[in-house]
Order: structure tokens, then sequence, then C-alpha cells
């Protein structure tokens, strides 16, 4: 049935840093060959000069971040002045040549230090502080529906961890774990931050034979009141008193004279579609099957039921043979993996929205 995700604020942590590598990288690396699984990820980060390599010309992808390099490269991607300067950390001083980025981290709240007055800057990075540290960068608020073995909700990382989950930056393991406690590569790193500045780089996170929709695409459905435009990128939204930046699905659709924005996640148990900061209703129960039912809203009359498989289904895109189809109020919406939604009809089997293009 329809739920509400939960957004709640970010919790303060202690973040830890040290001294990123001073030289800088070519446009490739001896050590980071093309079957790399996150080269191209590295690749990127290298061209906005975000990362670098070592003095050897070395990238060494399987050593582990310190905290130091994390707020070095965080601060890179946000414009901040590297400059070496004093910190608020006693631990911190000039001479650490991570201190610019520090400091401006602190300020503006991304990391901060612990109780002692200290910063620990040689220690590396965990997993559940990265993902403290990347949802206060990306200012990601918008939660997810995942969860986690071994992410609760008393943990510290729990809402952040949650917040980058949504945002396409981590999958977890296939184990069903996050592993909060565990050590960042620089490899790992590098893919998080691609995941958080594009589109590309998180649409590679999701399943290439599922049901949602390409996050690199455009798409135009028809409608009686003329296409409907749906292009997922980072934007500003305005969210009842919120105004939000982010990735989101932006929809013009001239049925409501007005932009729209949604979210699309999918899982091994259901694809939903989302408002942000709002309800989500889920589209799609896995595993597929005829006669599988949910609901999604508190009225008997909002049953959800899968009514068909391998349905072909005409539109204006092309003729698809495999749609999964589902019934809700009189309406059926059809489905097609690899590709996403594609149609829609109303009780009297006319078209409601059918798919036009995709760019």
């Amino acid at each position: 049935m329809k739920k509400v995700l939960s957004f709640l604020a970010v919790f303060a942590i202690a973040i830890l840093v040290a001294v990123q590598p001073a030289a800088a990288a070519a446009n490739s690396f001896p050590d980071v060959q093309k079957n790399n699984r996150f080269h191209d990820e590295i690749q990127y980060l290298v061209e906005k000069e975000i990362i670098t390599g070592y003095s050897n010309g070395k990238f060494q992808p399987k050593r582990n971040v310190t905290r130091g390099e994390a707020a070095i490269m965080i601060g890179r991607m946000l414009g901040y002045d590297g400059t070496r300067r004093t910190t608020r950390f006693k631990d911190v001083t000039i001479q650490n040549g991570a201190s610019g980025y520090i400091s401006d981290a602190a300020v503006h709240g991304i990391i901060t230090g612990y109780r002692d007055g200290t910063f620990r800057p040689n220690e590396h990075i965990s997993r559940g502080d990265m993902a403290i540290i990347l949802a206060r960068a990306f200012k990601i608020e918008t939660g997810t529906i995942r969860e986690f073995k071994d992410v609760g909700e008393r943990m510290t990382a729990y809402i952040s961890i949650r917040n980058i989950a949504g945002d396409f930056i981590t999958t977890g393991y296939p184990d069903g774990t996050f592993r909060p406690a565990g050590k960042v590569t620089r490899e790992q790193f590098s893919a998080f931050m691609a995941r958080g500045l594009s589109a590309e780089y998180k649409q590679r996170t999701v399943k290439t034979d599922g049901y949602s929709l390409d996050m690199t695409k455009k798409y135009v459905f028809n409608s009686p009141k003329g296409d409907i435009r749906m292009e997922y990128k980072k934007t500003t939204g305005q969210f009842g008193d919120l105004t939000y930046e982010g990735f989101f699905w932006v929809i013009e659709d001239p049925s409501y004279g007005k932009i729209e924005y949604i979210q699309q996640e999918e899982t091994d148990e259901k694809l939903i579609q989302s408002f942000p900061f709002s309800e989500y209703y889920t589209d799609l129960k896995f595993p597929i099957k005829v006669g599988k039912t949910w609901y999604n809203g508190p009225a008997s009359t909002d049953i959800v039921k899968i009514t068909g498989v391998n349905k072909t289904v005409k539109t204006p895109y092309k003729t698809f043979t495999n749609a999964v189809e589902v019934s809700e109020r009189g309406f059926k919406k059809y489905y097609v993996k690899g590709v996403g939604f594609v149609k829609s009809v109303d009780s009297a089997g006319k078209m409601v929205q059918e798919l036009k293009s995709i760019q």
C-alpha cells in the first residue's frame, strides 16, 4: 500500500582526515587498466581534476582512502580553496597538506572532528563515514526503500547510508549488507563520487534487464493533451515549502501545465515511483507472476494486480511482445523488461500515455 519514506536529518559524526598525494595523474595509469571495473569513473574524476595519482605515476586503486584524501577530493569537487591554513583541529596544522580543504569542509558542515578537538588525519575512512560526508556534500535527503541487513536505525550513519543508496551512489554487497565499518579503496571512492555527479554512472548501478527507466535517456510519451517529456537530471525543484537541488526525473506534462518531479527505484522485491519527500507507489512486484496483487492505498479499490505477461503492445516507438500488464481501477499499464513503462489505457481501452521516442 501507499507508504511514506523517512527523511530524517543527517547526524553529526567525527570525521578523520589525512594528506592527499601531491602529484597530479595523467589521463591514464599503468595500474588502472581498461578491464578495471571502475576505470571510467576514475578517469572521469581525473578529467575534472578531483582526483590525482601518485608521484610514481600510479593510482594505486586498491589502497585505502585516508580522511585527508577524502577531504581533498570532496573539497575539489565543491570548489573549496585548498590553500594551507590553520584549522580548528589541534592535530591539523598549517603544515598539513590537506589543512585548507579540511578547514573549509568543517566550516561548511561536511565533516566534523572528535570531542577531544582532534581530527585524526591519518586514519582510513570507513564506509559509514564515507556515506555521511557524501550525503552532506551532495545534499541528499530523499531516502530509499532499500534495506541493509547490517545497518540499523540506531547507527549514526543510518540515514546517510539510506540517502546515498536512494541516489544510486551505492548498492551494498550481494549478500544484502553494506559493511559500514569496512574500509574504502581509492577506486571505490572514485566510483561513489562519480555516481554522485553523473547520471551515466548512477545508471551503471542498476540491472540492465530491469523495468526501471534508463537514467541516461530522454523519453517522450504521447497523451491526448500533447507530448509528455521525461528526463533524469540534476535540477532545482520546489516541493511544498522545500527548495531542493538534486537528481530527479523531470516531467513536462501538458495535462498539468507545470513541471513535476519523481524518483524511481527498483530492488529485487519491487519497482516503485515516488514523489520526493512524500509517498511512493509500487508499480511492480517481483517475481512477475499473473495474479500477483498489492495495494497502493488504504481503500479496497486501491488494489493492483498483474493481469498478463508477454502481452503484445503497440506504441509509436515500437511494438513490444513481452509486456507485463498491470491493472488498477480499470486502468491498465504496460512495462517491458529493459525499457520500462511503455503504455497505459483507461477502462474503455483508450490511450492515456504511450511511448513515442527514446533519445
